[in-house]
């Protein structure tokens, strides 16, 4: 795995949102779940041909999609905001990887702070950092994804494992993965993965 890129804590709502198919009327993009700037207010340009191509999918649909079927606003998705994910970065990585004239497998990881406008308790803060890994080749499964998963867990000492289907925008099939925390006595959710959707 080598290091993708994250030294952007400010990201337009087209990368951490739009391009990940999120729709534009998701409570996820409400402000009391994401830290929107005043200042710069707005990205001042997106992916001329790039962006054209996610408006579609999200209002008509396309590679399996019937999309979400709504008028998609190119000044929704030039909103800035704290990024509330590293997922961004992945997907500004995976943008330039298909933006090669020769396609070349990759395994990317990053580690970084994101942040989320969230009420501050025992397990929910403001800010913490992401840990983030995506391979990028063909002929990938699900097998492969949950292998990786298996062998990063357990390399961290994590060895009770169990894999449950889940729901994320930009990935299809999603799972979330718990871990069996012998303290609590009890399985804790320790991660969320998926195969990014084409």
């Amino acid at each position: 795995f080598t290091e993708m890129p994250t030294d952007n804590f400010v990201e337009s709502s087209f990368w951490n949102f739009d391009a990940l198919f999120q729709p534009q009327q998701h409570p996820a993009r409400d402000q009391h779940d994401t830290f929107f700037l005043l200042d710069p207010a707005e990205a001042p340009q997106l992916p001329p041909g790039y962006s054209s191509k996610v408006k579609k999918v999200h209002s008509q649909g396309g590679y399996g999609s019937q999309g979400y079927r709504y008028e998609w606003k190119v000044e929704e998705a030039r909103k800035n905001l704290l990024r509330t994910h590293t997922t961004s970065a992945s997907a500004r990585a995976l943008f330039q990887l298909a933006r090669q004239e020769k396609f070349t497998p990759v395994k990317y990881f990053s580690i970084d702070r994101v942040f989320r406008n969230e009420s501050l308790d025992a397990t929910h803060l403001a800010e913490f950092h992401q840990v983030e890994g995506v391979v990028a080749d063909r002929g990938l499964t699900l097998g492969h994804l949950m292998g990786t998963l298996r062998q990063f867990f357990t390399k961290l000492g994590i060895t009770q494992l169990r894999f449950k289907p889940a729901y994320n925008p930009y990935t299809e099939p999603s799972m979330e993965v718990f871990s069996y925390h012998e303290g609590l006595k009890k399985w804790v959710e320790v991660g969320n993965s998926g195969v990014f959707r084409p």
